[in-house]
């Protein structure tokens, strides 16, 4: 299982960059991360841009729940795509005090125009494989999955209906 810090997920490529965090909010923890300079463009399916220089990447971590959110925008806040994480816990880094999650390691996205995926299925089940997650785990990843897959559908998944623009 992955431990997944908030400020320095999905900084890999940028060389300058601006993060902000929101801690204080009720029911999550939220991190802004402004892409200023990246030395290569992130791309995602169909050759579509994610993280490129002016971009944005906001992830949003419940304080419950198994679900975790990264929202990328581009230059001019429009959106790219939604990444779900399913997560086993979260909470704030004993000694960093910066918001984590523990990741499961099966991911959805959802793009722009809605179209899904699943995907991280063969990392997913070489994890239970070779023992870094449980049985138990396994079993809630699959229940999860298919939960979010049905509020994804349904247009009811809080976490794709938070006001993430007062943030930027």
């Amino acid at each position: 299982m992955k431990k997944k810090l908030i400020s320095t997920t999905y900084l890999k490529e940028a060389t300058k960059y601006q993060v902000k965090f929101y801690l204080d909010e009720e029911d999550y923890y939220i991190s802004v991360k402004k892409l200023i300079h990246i030395t290569d463009k992130f791309i995602i399916r169909y050759g579509i841009v994610a993280m490129d220089d002016g971009y944005y990447v906001i992830e949003i971590i419940p304080k419950t729940g198994h679900q975790a959110i990264r929202i990328f925008l581009d230059e001019s806040k429009n959106l790219i795509e939604y990444y779900f994480d399913i997560i086993k816990e979260s909470g704030l880094d004993a000694e960093t005090k910066i918001p984590y999650f523990l990741d499961l390691y099966l991911d959805i996205t959802v793009l722009s125009n809605g179209e899904t995926h699943v995907i991280d299925e063969d990392e997913f089940e070489r994890a239970y494989k070779i023992g870094d997650i449980t049985k138990e785990e396994y079993d809630l990843v699959l229940k999860e999955k298919d939960k979010l897959l049905t509020e994804i559908k349904n247009n009811t998944n809080k976490l794709m209906h938070i006001d993430y623009h007062k943030y930027l």
